[in-house]
């Protein structure tokens, strides 16, 4: 029976704990990653429960002139229940499995974003090519590359520890395999979802063990044409770009900031916003989180952003606790995704950055973003309940700088650990 006054950071002879990093949760064995995969479970239910009230509170009236009020709510529930099932089979899935294939599904979501921008096959909707359609159903590729991407940087750094990962031999590698995912996005064209997926995979390099100064100079070098290309072919978002840097603003973010502050402390009453009857353009969907000021108030706002902070707080919390490289930089990548798009959203809605359609995560109104989301939860489910520890990889992600404030710190009993097992 282990002596419960002992202290983490004084291990008895012959076993390896990690000292927590101050300001993080320790990370600990089996127990520890139940209790924060509980923890992360019950955040994104909160969400998704929000979600389903404020979409049928925005559309409701809009439905009824159809003659069904509930139609929006029961298609996202329809949703919800197909992405459940999608979380649960991910989540049961062993995260060896999802090593082993993070290549070729990475390869066929690549094939996915050509195929979606030839006519016939790709829909445009708006003057961009980025679904496809299926009957009633519309399925977005760019949504299915934000979880097989970040599988495949995951499996692609594993194979190295922090130390040994070089610029030209990996990085300048893994670089190569943004940019054509990035490029491919930005020629929808979705420059907002391409900047998003960019970003979360740099950071996840980072991570990894890249060296912070030349993965940001690669990764400048990349966006700027992007950047460049997109202002000078896309008139939208030039035009997007110029009113948000105008005195006037633009007329989306205007609106939107008039219904957060019309909302007050505590809201106008579930239901009651008149924001959502005409002038609030996709109230159910990129601007929910305006609808969610104006109804519940700066409580109700405060209440949505400290849900998403719980869920960042808990998914780098079992990023940490995962036993193997694979898993941490898998759970860390998806931890960064969610936090990066709900950030997004937020300042687009509050006039912090330029208008650009990122939905809020789990909340939004919309099928293959929700069943993504959720799977991508499974992800980190699986990923945390590997079978196979590597106490080597995580000493060494322990000492790669940056990351040390996201992964455990190991005693010297498990830095003199060798080798690097498979994922378990």
């Amino acid at each position: 029976m282990p002596d419960p006054t002992r202290r983490l950071d004084r291990p008895d002879a012959g076993e390896t704990h990690a000292a927590p990093p101050d300001g993080l949760p320790d990370a600990g064995g089996d127990g520890r990653r139940a209790a924060l995969r509980a923890r992360l479970l019950m955040a994104v239910s909160a969400l998704v429960a929000l979600g389903l009230v404020m979409v049928y509170s925005a559309t409701a009236v809009r439905a009824q002139r159809g003659g069904m009020e509930w139609s929006y709510a029961l298609n996202q529930l329809q949703w919800l229940g197909l992405g459940g099932a999608g979380m649960l089979a991910a989540g049961c899935a062993p995260a060896r499995w999802w090593r082993r294939t993070a290549y070729g599904l990475a390869g066929a979501v690549l094939v996915l974003l050509v195929l979606v921008r030839i006519p016939g096959i790709g829909t445009k909707v708006g003057g961009a090519y980025r679904w496809f359609r299926f009957g009633g159903v519309s399925v977005q590729p760019s949504e299915l590359a934000k979880l097989a991407m970040i599988l495949a940087l995951a499996a692609f750094l594993a194979r190295r520890r922090p130390e040994d990962v070089r610029f030209f031999r990996d990085v300048t590698k893994a670089l190569l395999f943004i940019g054509a995912t990035v490029g491919l996005i930005v020629a929808e064209p979705d420059l907002g979802t391409a900047a998003l997926i960019g970003g979360v995979l740099g950071l996840t390099l980072l991570a990894g063990g890249a060296r912070p100064l030349p993965l940001f100079c690669s990764l400048a070098a990349l966006a700027a044409p992007a950047l460049v290309f997109g202002y000078a072919h896309f008139e939208h978002l030039r035009s997007r770009l110029e009113a948000w840097g105008s005195a006037a603003g633009q007329y989306h973010t205007n609106i939107s900031m008039h219904t957060i502050g019309s909302g007050g402390l505590f809201g106008v009453g579930l239901g009651r916003g008149p924001a959502k009857l005409a002038f609030l353009p996709e109230a159910h969907t990129d601007f929910i989180f305006a609808m969610i000021g104006q109804e519940l108030g700066l409580a109700g706002a405060g209440v949505t952003v400290a849900l998403f902070a719980w869920l960042a707080w808990n998914g780098l919390a079992l990023a940490r606790a995962c036993p193997d490289r694979f898993g941490r930089l898998t759970v860390f990548g998806i931890t960064v995704l969610f936090t990066a798009q709900a950030l997004f959203n937020m300042g687009v809605v509050t006039g912090l950055l330029p208008p650009k359609g990122i939905q809020l995560p789990f909340v939004s109104y919309g099928g293959s973003g929700l069943c993504v989301n959720l799977a991508l939860v499974g992800l980190m489910l699986s990923a945390s309940r590997a079978r196979t520890t590597d106490p080597a990889g995580a000493a060494a992600d322990g000492r790669a700088g940056w990351a040390a404030g996201v992964f455990r710190r190991p005693l010297p009993a498990a830095r003199a650990a060798g080798g690097f097992p498979e994922n378990g």
